[in-house]
């Protein structure tokens, strides 16, 4: 996509150089076709295609001496209405040389008899052939939109089936006549395109050739065709070829993580058969259906299967409702498993009285962003006209929501630094002793928290993905999705991905879970001197979110990586991903957390400063989400002035969303309370950490595996966003209950966290 952002007389050239590649495509394409149509007295009249893309190159390209590329072009004209036929001549001597072996083109016997046999059944008009030749793509429209993709049929290269007859002459001159059968097989010829001062970009053409020829086979293939048309092309001579294969036996990996997760679904077959009928036998008769008040943890602003917001971090309190503590571990262990049992609790909509029910809809909206964002983001490399919704999206300012999308991840910093400052506060207020609370338990349930699903979700599906589907546009290979996962999964099990090795990250979103968990790790920091010292921790809190600041501003400045400049490329991994640089949001939660904390969520506002506060935090919203709008139209900010940017702007949108919180939560929020705290968000609001994990990979299956490329519009991308939303949490929903939601139940079965009514 940002190749598209490039202003336009670097984009002239760009697009220069794109058709100069398509135009030699081209040729390949039409002489073979021509050679066909010649073979059968056909007529076949390419002259009006040559002189249109004549006339869009001679748009982007000064006039200079005719190429060869030209010259041949012109060769095929005769009188600009039918095909040269001294040039199909020399291509059906040079297939005629091809096959009697004058030239070496070091191709394996089966690939190059099938391939001589699909040029003859081209010659002949075999059915077969054709369907192969019309499966292979063609020139498309949309070229100059950024349609670089040209796929052709996958499934109708698939569905060839040729069976061919032919004679063989042995040496001592006597033929006999030889038989084979064999389908179609699809792969993607790619095609570089670089110019200098230009970033590279990719030209990938569907084919549907003869199966039995490997990318080396097709590549050499390549080389005997262009010297047999004698085109000199840099271009063609450094392209690549890649052949989905239709066999794919699973590997060890795979095997071992199907066995795994056989395993794990089968724990929770006989957990939740097993709860079942201990539920409806008579041997409890408590409800099954926790009460608002049952404790759960609330570590994590992305997602929490809490309830009750007031719930401590550490110790559980009594339960008033169901419970299986007079049942032994065995029992506890099984149910945690349970779906009967887990599906209830997250399906709750139940709340205690004085919950931050606020937080539950501004989680359940932020992630709605940021998954919208994403639907565009994963879409752009599969879409044929990229260039012009890109320059589309930039121009109408109603849009600009869409491009501030990683706001939204501020949002859940916020809320997770509110969170953990508010209950952690409350558990050190009721604990005693010198460190008041058991910090190891408190490291240990966040970790333990958030680790097991994360970890299982990366096991199961880097290993696996390669074999869920296959199409023109999928992975050749095993590794193809995640290919740094294999060296650096480590990295993510110990949240260190965003410093460490982070231009090879392992799920590339989760840089997120990387800073969140850092952020965890040193809050008590800052807890400590606020809870015994305000005006200290206070300062603390302030000199920490300063320092974010001044770092911040002199990366972006050394580094000139303000809003639209052309270096943005090297921003996610020196200004996205690192905690010093997005700590900001979720030091602002912490001083909102502790204003909670201290006030007991009791109003301290007279009305017309709870009315000042919102139109402030409204207009700084609007000004962040809109604020930008000029910079995309070709007016980047200085320097100096996009440092300054990219220093407060992520902590003024995490006061923005700090105040709706504040104010909801004191009684300020009137409608935008009553609308975040509707019922409905609390179990989706439990989902947000699972559907964060996979909503990814579920854009990129149903992505990557269609056979054909999207072309957006409003109305496309709306009801596929939707669709996102419906499969992320339906998903999420599945690997809560496999993954998550057992983890959080061995947890209490072990620790004995859970006490009888």
């Amino acid at each position: 996509m940002f190749i598209f952002m490039l202003p336009k007389d670097v984009m002239s050239r760009y697009k220069c150089a794109v058709l100069q590649c398509v135009i030699l495509v081209l040729m390949t394409v039409t002489i073979a076709k021509a050679q066909w149509v010649e073979t059968n007295d056909i007529p076949y009249n390419v002259g009006h295609v040559f002189s249109k893309i004549n006339r869009l190159r001679s748009q982007y390209q000064e006039p200079q001496e005719e190429s060869q590329q030209q010259i041949l072009v012109n060769s095929l004209l005769y009188n600009g209405k039918s095909v040269d036929h001294t040039t199909v001549t020399s291509l059906l001597e040079g297939v005629r040389q091809l096959k009697a072996g004058a030239l070496d083109v070091n191709v394996s016997e089966t690939c190059f008899n099938r391939t001589v046999q699909y040029l003859e059944g081209l010659m002949n008009r075999q059915y077969w052939a054709i369907r192969m030749f019309d499966a292979s793509a063609k020139l498309p429209s949309g070229v100059l939109d950024g349609n670089f993709r040209w796929l052709g049929s996958y499934s109708e290269c698939l569905a060839v089936d040729a069976y061919v007859q032919y004679n063989v002459t042995n040496p001592d001159n006597t033929t006999w006549t030889a038989d084979d059968q064999f389908g179609g097989q699809y792969c993607t010829g790619y095609v570089g395109i670089q110019q200098p001062g230009l970033p590279p970009a990719t030209l990938s053409i569907g084919l549907c050739v003869p199966a039995g020829c490997s990318n080396q086979d097709l590549r050499h293939l390549l080389n005997a065709f262009i010297s047999i048309l004698r085109i000199k092309s840099p271009l063609l001579d450094k392209a690549a070829f890649a052949c989905n294969k239709q066999d794919r036996p699973l590997n060890s990996g795979a095997i071992a993580v199907i066995c795994i997760a056989g395993l794990v679904v089968l724990c929770v077959l006989i957990g939740t058969i097993y709860d079942i009928v201990h539920q409806n036998m008579g041997f409890n008769h408590k409800p099954l259906i926790p009460y608002a008040s049952e404790t759960k943890v609330i570590s994590n602003g992305a997602a929490s299967i809490s309830v009750d917001e007031h719930t401590p971090l550490i110790h559980s309190q009594k339960n008033v409702g169901y419970s299986n503590s007079e049942n032994g571990i065995m029992h506890k262990i099984l149910v945690a498993f349970s779906v009967y049992t887990n599906g209830a609790k997250v399906l709750n909509t139940k709340q205690a009285s004085g919950a931050l029910t606020c937080v539950n809809g501004i989680r359940f909206l932020s992630l709605s962003w940021v998954i919208w964002g994403h639907t565009y983001y994963f879409a752009a490399t599969v879409t044929d006209n990229i260039s012009s919704v890109t320059q589309d999206l930039m121009k109408r300012w109603t849009m600009q929501v869409l491009i501030s999308g990683p706001f939204s991840v501020d949002s859940f910093f916020v809320l997770s630094g509110l969170l953990v400052t508010y209950l952690t506060m409350r558990e050190m207020k009721k604990g005693s002793g010198r460190f008041r609370i058991n910090w190891g338990l408190y490291y240990f349930h966040r970790f333990w928290r958030l680790t097991p699903p994360y970890m299982l979700v990366l096991l199961v599906y880097v290993p696996t993905i390669y074999y869920w589907t296959n199409g023109p546009m999928w992975v050749s290979t095993v590794d193809g999705f995640d290919p740094y996962c294999g060296e650096s999964w480590w990295t993510n099990l110990l949240y260190i991905n965003n410093v460490v090795k982070s231009k090879k990250m392992c799920m590339g979103w989760s840089w997120y879970l990387a800073n969140d968990m850092q952020f965890f790790v040193i809050s008590p920091l800052i807890l400590f001197p606020l809870f015994w010292n305000e005006i200290i921790g206070v300062g603390v809190l302030l000199a920490t979110l300063l320092g974010s600041w001044i770092t911040t501003g002199i990366v972006s400045n050394v580094n000139q990586l303000a809003p639209g400049s052309p270096n943005q490329a090297g921003s996610f991994d020196m200004l996205y991903v690192k905690p010093w640089i997005r700590i900001g949001p979720y030091l602002i939660g912490m001083l909102v957390g502790y204003i909670l904390y201290v006030t007991e969520c009791k109003p301290k506002l007279n009305r017309l400063t709870a009315l000042i506060g919102w139109m402030v935090a409204t207009a700084t919203a609007l000004a962040l989400v809109y604020g930008l709008y000029d910079v995309y139209q070709g007016h980047p900010l200085s320097n100096d002035v996009g440092a300054f940017y990219n220093a407060v702007s992520r902590t003024a949108w995490g006061a923005c969303v700090g105040w709706v919180i504040y104010a909801c939560c004191t009684g300020y929020g009137g409608f935008v309370n009553t609308l975040m705290s509707w019922k409905a968000f609390v179990p989706l609001s439990r989902l947000t950490y699972c559907a964060y994990l996979i909503h990814p990979i579920i854009m990129y299956v149903v992505y990557v595996g269609r056979e054909t490329l999207i072309h957006a519009t409003d109305v496309t991308m709306t009801y596929i966003y939707f669709g996102n939303i419906v499969a992320s949490f339906a998903g999420a929903f599945i690997v809560s209950m496999v993954f998550e939601a057992p983890m959080m139940g061995l947890e209490k079965a072990i620790l004995r966290r859970e006490k009888s009514a």
